[in-house]
């Protein structure tokens, strides 16, 4: 009995020790909630840090720009700058001229194999310059047109000669002279042959259409070229070409023909030159707004080098 009551005190103060708790917990967390509301309230209510568009630039190098009417800024390019190749398909026999050297006008580059070509070539000359048949053909019409002359020359005067042997030998110069013209004719053929032959294989030969530089050359000696592939760069820099672009809002006072002073960059420097406008614009581009002038000047000594940048001075109005 006495056991049974001892539980039952501890469980009632088991009780009341958390009835008391509870109200103590709750005000914990009201007091935590209004903590953090204070605190969000200090962090609203702090300024934000702006950074002005004055030191944002400072950060970033300065590019000057200028902006001067008297010139027209443009592009150097080479006078000519033109890709060449073939017809004909081959491996690549010889490279006469690498990348870098200067090639006359006419002068060979490269060229394909072409030994069978070169043996159908000899043989089609054989066959044009054997004037045997021909030779032979020729000395029988005349021989032939003597006799005739004279046989007719006896049966007119003293019929000692008759008609039908004239007319026999008559047949025989028709005859011959057919020959002959055939042969003629064959001789005629054989000579468009033996062109059409030499003319193949100089269609594996890269000729350099003008006097210039190999650029670059797009297939090693020994590959195989297909027709259609680029197979050689070739630019003559000799004379080089500004082309400057026109702003359309301006007039302009241009004459194909004049000269101008140009202004060329060269590493660090300004190089001056003398040009000849060939080009005067005549129509704005619509996807730009400019209008292009093309100007040439020398450049026999290779000093500038094209895809630089330069200025022409415009001319006074």
């Amino acid at each position: 009995m006495k056991r049974k009551y001892v539980i039952g005190s501890v469980v009632v103060v088991l009780l009341l020790v958390l009835f008391l708790l509870n109200p103590f917990q709750q005000s914990k967390k009201r007091m935590n909630e209004k903590a953090g509301s204070r605190h969000s309230a200090v962090l609203s209510s702090s300024p934000l840090i702006k950074v002005e568009p004055r030191q944002g630039a400072a950060l970033q190098p300065k590019i000057p720009v200028t902006d001067d009417p008297n010139f027209v800024s443009g592009v150097v390019e080479p006078y000519l700058d033109v890709t060449l190749g073939l017809v004909v398909q081959g491996r690549i026999d010889k490279i006469i001229f690498p990348e870098g050297r200067k090639v006359p006008k006419g002068a060979v580059i490269l060229n394909l194999e072409k030994n069978q070509e070169e043996l159908e070539v000899a043989r089609r000359k054989i066959i044009w310059l054997n004037h045997a048949e021909l030779k032979l053909a020729e000395v029988t019409v005349s021989t032939l047109t003597e006799s005739l002359k004279l046989n007719r020359k006896l049966y007119d005067e003293t019929r000692s000669v008759s008609k039908e042997e004239l007319d026999k030998l008559s047949l025989q110069w028709e005859n011959a002279v057919a020959d002959r013209d055939r042969l003629l004719n064959q001789e005629q053929r054989e000579k468009v042959e033996y062109d059409m032959a030499v003319k193949v294989v100089e269609s594996r030969l890269l000729k350099a259409p003008v006097t210039g530089v190999v650029e670059k050359v797009f297939l090693k000696a020994g590959e195989v070229y297909q027709p259609g592939q680029p197979l050689v760069r070739l630019i003559d820099s000799g004379r080089c070409l500004l082309t400057a672009n026109l702003d359309d809002t301006r007039s302009y006072h241009l004459e194909k023909g004049m000269e101008v002073d140009l202004l060329i960059n060269v590493g660090a420097t300004e190089v001056a030159k003398k040009g000849v406008i060939t080009k005067v614009p005549s129509v704005v581009d619509p996807a730009s707004g400019v209008m292009q002038v093309k100007v040439v000047f020398e450049n026999s000594d290779g000093s500038i080098k094209p895809g630089v940048t330069a200025k022409m001075r415009l001319p006074e109005q």
